[in-house]
């Protein structure tokens, strides 16, 4: 029951009402039989019939799934605690054995509870694609379910909606936010001839599609069941506790049996029993694990499990997403240049007078330019979209036009200096804007996402944390994802990937390089990889619902800076662990010597394995302490 629920890729929802309810009554029972038994009240076999009760509702599960493993030869937890309960209620304390049984139940439960659930993320997925779509036929509109539409049908898409289906553009023009699928922070000009992919959004045109791909077919199918896959093939880490399990519990029986052989004395097998009782041993991982899963969540990383902790501790690669994960996801104007006899502040007041009605990422960026200017925003008229190229409108009687080169006649057309700054715009990986005034050219504005203040900070504090490497996995195109790679001093970086590519990278490095991989992503594009990684870890506030629940852990405040916390908090827990498995082999070692020469009676047994136990749990409060450190944030 503890040791099989927490094994990765086996999802049970067991943290229901029915399941918790059952565990705190045992519980509940366990506490009154103390108070009982400590208050000296009659009858005192009250207390007994408290402490059984407890141990009949938590305890017996455990033993049942124990006896269930060895069936199956399968050795972990579950073997060591059942010979806990077991040896504590041989001795006569049932109460013991009821506390134990309640906290190892209750400990399941709970990390369960935030496991991450792959029905959970494909689910999210499902909800991306619209289920209906307008289907048109000899001219007529009709809304249909997506689920009937098949290839070679031509589909109406409106400003707003999402793509149902791959398909290509037979008609119309528009922007299409492609974030989803690619991870692109902006969206991308499509026109007749060009692809679109379901899920995608549709910006500003209306544009008629002609079916190519539908249902799994398509990309986003083909993300759903990449996940799915992912999450199957998940390279699973055994607990270190489990490794113990498969020797310890063996060993134990094995010592009590030659205890009794050798002397004919029952009483010494079961102090052997007793001495052997891995209590300190069974709550070395657990009381490590809370501890440090509630210090992380102080910090602001959930932590779904401490299989995902002993994980990122063996890590030695972290790869990124860039755009939301490494940049803040966020199109800024980060340069203004201005034509001959005008001031930067003047460009931006025109631009921004044409923009301030469209709902245009660039148009956005270039309006909070003005606004953190404090510019007064002058009112337009006559404004009129032209999709893929830009806007015009009327402004104190001029002719303002914002957009790409192409509205007067591409690049070749602007004066040389202009044509010089928008080249070199495009070269560090911006976006650049032109602004006309009565067909003149008179600024250019360059529109980019800007990293994370912390994000240099966090690459070097990797480093010295001694990662073997790290890497951008990006849907973007080359400039843009080599321009932050080399700004933030990033080993690696892969541009242009779709969901396929990222997870067919991180399984190269785990299948021909042997790396641990940590992944750190944000968008429905990086489900799969989020899945596949040996840790996926998921930005909190800007992430996707699919990005959430796929990861293993997520960073509810989107501060990347917390990674390097969270690789020395894993890695001081496995030590921990280790030191508490020590520990307790070391008592029990004792313990048993003792107990088998008949130097220790079951009692004395019983009284030293319990200081051991105490111990343990005294050593792991101590992770509740560790220091997060600063990173000093570069400037932007």
């Amino acid at each position: 029951m503890i040791g099989r629920f927490a094994i990765p890729g086996v999802y049970k929802d067991l943290f229901n009402l029915r399941e918790f309810y059952i565990c705190a009554l045992g519980g509940a029972l366990a506490l009154m039989g103390i108070f009982w038994d400590w208050a000296g009240l009659a009858p005192a076999w009250i207390s007994l019939v408290m402490a059984l009760a407890a141990v009949a509702i938590n305890g017996l599960p455990i033993v049942r799934e124990a006896i269930q493993g060895i069936w199956e030869r399968q050795v972990n937890v579950d073997e060591l605690v059942s010979l806990a309960i077991i040896a504590s209620c041989l001795q006569g304390e049932f109460l013991t054995a009821a506390v134990v049984s309640f906290i190892m139940t209750l400990g399941s439960l709970v990390e369960e509870a935030v496991s991450a659930s792959a029905r959970k993320s494909i689910q999210a997925l499902v909800r991306i694609a619209p289920e209906q779509a307008t289907l048109l036929t000899e001219g007529v509109e009709r809304v249909v379910p997506v689920a009937e539409i098949t290839t070679g049908d031509v589909l109406l898409v409106k400003p707003g909606e999402r793509m149902p289906v791959d398909g290509e553009i037979i008609a119309g023009r528009t922007a299409v936010d492609e974030s989803s699928i690619t991870g692109e922070a902006l969206p991308r000009e499509r026109g007749v001839g060009d692809q679109v992919l379901a899920g995608t959004l549709n910006y500003n045109g209306v544009i008629e599609i002609k079916a190519v791909k539908v249902g799994e077919d398509t990309t986003l199918g083909k993300v759903i069941k990449l996940v799915t896959e992912a999450e199957n093939h998940k390279p699973s880490a055994a607990r270190l506790v489990d490794r113990y399990a498969a020797w310890f519990t063996p060993t134990v029986l094995a010592l009590a049996g030659l205890a009794w052989a050798l002397s004919g004395d029952v009483n010494r097998a079961v102090a052997v029993l007793i001495a052997g009782c891995p209590c300190a041993l069974i709550m070395a991982a657990p009381t490590a694990t809370v501890a440090a899963i509630g210090r992380a969540a102080k910090a602001g990383i959930l932590i779904k499990g401490g299989q995902f902790l002993e994980e990122a501790a063996r890590a030695d690669v972290v790869l990124f997403d860039k755009t939301g994960t490494l940049t803040l996801g966020e199109p800024k104007v980060d340069d203004v240049v201005a034509g001959s006899g005008l001031e930067t502040h003047e460009v931006i007041a025109w631009a921004a007078c044409a923009e301030q009605n469209c709902a245009h990422p660039l148009a956005r960026a270039v309006v909070k330019a003005a606004h953190y200017a404090r510019i007064t925003v002058r009112r337009a008229e006559s404004i009129l979209s032209e999709i893929g190229l830009g806007v015009r409108a009327m402004v104190d009687g001029d002719c303002i036009e914002v957009g790409s080169a192409h509205l007067g006649g591409g690049n070749a057309a602007l004066p040389s200096p202009f044509k010089a700054h928008l080249e070199a715009m495009e070269a560090r990986g911006a976006t650049p804007i032109v602004v006309y005034r009565n067909k003149e050219p008179i600024g250019l504005l360059s529109v980019s996402d800007k990293p994370r203040p912390t994000a240099q900070a966090t690459i070097q504090a990797l480093k010295q944390l001694g990662m073997k490497s790290t890497g951008i996995l990006s849907g973007d195109h080359e400039r843009s994802v080599r321009k932050v790679a080399e700004s933030l001093g990033v080993d690696k970086h892969w541009a242009g990937l779709k969901p396929q590519d990222k997870l067919e990278v991180i399984e190269r490095l785990q299948t021909q390089e042997g790396r641990r991989i940590i992944f750190v992503g944000d968008g429905v594009n990086d489900a799969p990889a989020l899945a596949r990684a040996n840790v996926g870890i998921a930005m909190g506030a800007a992430g996707t619902d699919v990005a959430l629940e796929t990861a293993d852990i997520a960073l509810t405040h989107d501060d990347i800076s917390k990674l390097p916390f969270l690789i020395k908090l894993s890695r001081r827990t496995v030590a921990m662990i280790k030191i508490n498995i020590g520990l307790g082999l070391l008592f029990n070692a004792v313990a048993i010597f003792g107990s088998g020469y008949g130097l220790l009676s079951p009692i004395m047994a019983s009284l030293f394995h319990n200081v051991g136990s105490i111990i343990v749990v005294l050593s792991s409060a101590s992770l509740a302490f560790l220091s997060e450190g600063r990173l000093a944030p570069k400037a932007v």
